[in-house]
């Protein structure tokens, strides 16, 4: 693999896992931007990739897969939340229930990681070579339009946002 292709997957990689660790108002404010993450891009542009109803359905196998995975992780990470809590409310606390708890928390937490991984890992091969080609084309493009600089977001004008 060359060092290019290895920045760029690493980057990818690097990009999309953040996706899965930001916290919830920051995931909804790039969902209005139309950050859906890979599989929501490439929907988002099929037509301009030709994608084929076959590739257009794996795809959204794919993602709905690992959306259930990440309810599910999601749950069991709040129940074990609400658990800890009770723990840390008694004046003596079980420090060692509390710390399982936590490490129990980390490991559901690296379950969704790992299925996000896995999703765009499986979504990449979904889309043929050409059709790769592309979606890195449209992805810089629409990385320049809306100021991805250096890995951080530059501030949008107020003219993007209506009312504001």
């Amino acid at each position: 693999m060359t060092t290019k292709r290895f920045a760029w997957l690493l980057a990818g990689v690097i990009f999309l896992a953040s996706q899965v660790a930001q916290p919830t108002a920051a995931r909804a404010h790039m969902m209005h931007h139309g950050h859906m993450g890979p599989i929501g891009f490439y929907l988002m542009n099929q037509d301009r990739l030709g994608l084929s109803s076959a590739q257009t359905k794996k795809l959204m196998d794919l993602k709905m897969t690992f959306m259930k995975t990440k309810i599910m992780e999601k749950a069991r990470i709040h129940v074990l939340h609400m658990e800890t809590m009770g723990l840390m409310m008694h004046r003596n606390i079980d420090v060692n229930q509390v710390q399982q708890n936590m490490d129990k928390v980390l490991a559901h937490k690296k379950k969704i990681m790992r299925a996000f991984v896995t999703m765009v890992a499986s979504a990449h091969k979904v889309l043929t070579p050409e059709q790769y080609a592309k979606v890195k084309k449209l992805w810089r493009e629409m990385m320049m339009h809306h100021g991805m600089m250096g890995g951080m977001m530059a501030p949008h004008p107020p003219s993007h946002h209506p009312g504001m």
